[in-house]
């Protein structure tokens, strides 16, 4: 085994950012493919939260709250690619660790992907690393997840030298973002037939090559892990995988992405694991969201959470000291669609703020009963007009007092995905500071 052990005995602290990622589609989850024999390891060494929920969709919203642990009602940033920057004033979790001694670092590239503009992105990390290229998936186009391990390894072995601080490292994976292009092997590990016309849609086919992608995520995951237990970093380590969001693969209405508020957009693998603390192979059912996983951190390090964090540390529930956290949660999306809901254990609410993709007017109420109709395919909202109304009162009500009197960034803030400047914007900054920037701690 390589190197000395770490002076300082604070954790190091990994958090396994990948994009897209659907939870049902994890063996860890269930999933009858074997796409996340890696992930699936990691999640028999710590806990697995069977009800994590995004509550902002769908890449900025999602790595703006993980990130800062504030409700995306506070923090404002709800809309991908939107003209909102986030305020100074919200503290981010590197900026808080890098104060408190750590080595700050990201392997990432929502800055130098999407531009200046984006740069709450870079705050607080002592190192962001662009894993190359210019990624655009709208085009085609998008930064594997070969490219981010290597140059996560790369950084590890430079901190490997000295390890006289503890580091928080933060890597973002994109696979499996859209194009569902995994390769070779993975784009044929679940379909060996004659690929299909170019332009033809076979749901069988894009469903085989979303799981590819996540087998190739996988297995990159899978390197990364045995490369930090060869260097003796996973003795004092916790490591924490969540998305940013699901997709919907044509399973709720016509639509293969990532808009709507359903489950299988919002709902978002979470896994725990950090040996001598979190227990080994747990899983817990009871409702939890992005927000919780910063409030976690705080917590397993004794720091004083920044009073703009709304999550709630998932310690209690983990240890068995309380029942449940949340009995409901407020979903927003004002990216593709304009809508806010409530998520229950049981039920899911969802309002339109604005005519949607499918024609659906401002107004538009959808009531789905999770027990039995967890697919979200029965809209019983005409037929439970007395339950609509509890619900939207519980609603509304939620959703004004995480407001505490602040403008609604929902209605405030258009629809919008700015379309990128890939090659202006980008590429200047990438040629103004290569694929890494450093700030002198």
């Amino acid at each position: 085994m390589e190197g000395g052990p770490v002076m300082d005995d604070r954790p190091n602290i990994l958090i396994i950012g990948v994009d897209t990622l659907r939870a049902d589609h994890l063996g860890c989850y269930g999933y009858p493919r074997r796409t996340s024999p890696n992930i699936d390891r990691l999640a028999s060494e710590g806990v697995t939260f069977n009800s994590a929920f995004a509550p902002a969709i769908p890449t900025h919203p999602g790595w703006t709250t993980i990130l800062t642990g504030a409700h995306p009602l506070h923090h404002g940033v709800i809309t991908h690619m939107g003209d909102f920057k986030l305020s100074p004033e919200i503290r981010m979790i590197q900026e808080v660790l890098r104060r408190n001694g750590y080595v700050t670092a990201a392997v990432d590239n929502m800055y130098l992907k999407y531009g200046a503009y984006y740069d709450w992105f870079t705050r607080g990390f002592s190192v962001y690393m662009h894993p190359g290229g210019i990624p655009a998936p709208e085009a085609g186009l998008k930064v594997q997840a070969e490219a981010v391990t290597g140059m996560t390894m790369r950084w590890l072995r430079e901190y490997d030298r000295s390890r006289s601080r503890p580091f928080f490292l933060f890597i973002h994976y994109w696979d499996p973002h859209s194009p569902y292009k995994p390769p070779q092997p993975f784009d044929s590990l679940f379909w060996n037939l004659e690929k299909p016309v170019e332009g033809e849609e076979d749901i069988d086919y894009v469903l085989s090559q979303y799981d590819g992608e996540i087998a190739y995520v996988d297995s990159e995951i899978g390197k990364l892990l045995q490369f930090m237990e060869d260097h003796g970093l996973t003795e004092n380590l916790l490591t924490i995988l969540v998305a940013d969001h699901g997709e919907n693969l044509k399973q709720c209405g016509s639509y293969l992405g990532h808009a709507g508020l359903y489950d299988v957009v919002t709902r978002v693998p979470l896994i725990i694991a950090y040996p001598g603390r979190i227990p080994e192979g747990s899983a817990i059912d009871r409702i939890v969201q992005h927000t919780d996983v910063a409030a976690t951190i705080y917590d397993l390090l004794g720091l004083e959470a920044p009073p703009t964090v709304f999550g709630k540390s998932l310690l209690p529930l983990i240890d068995g000291d309380v029942d449940e956290l949340y009995r409901e949660i407020v979903l927003l999306e004002n990216s593709q669609e304009k809508a806010y809901g409530l998520r229950t254990e049981r039920w899911k609410l969802i309002v339109n703020l604005s005519r949607d993709m499918n024609g659906k007017p401002n107004g538009w109420v959808r009531l789905f009963d999770l027990k039995r109709d967890p697919m979200e395919r029965v809209n019983l909202a005409t037929h439970e007009k007395e339950l609509v109304e509890n619900l939207r009162m519980k609603l509304d009500s939620l959703y004004k007092r995480i407001l505490g009197g602040r403008p609604d960034p929902l209605r405030q803030q258009p629809v919008g995905m700015k379309r990128i400047k890939f090659y202006s914007e980008a590429k200047t900054l990438i040629e103004l500071y290569g694929l890494i920037k450093k700030d002198k701690d």
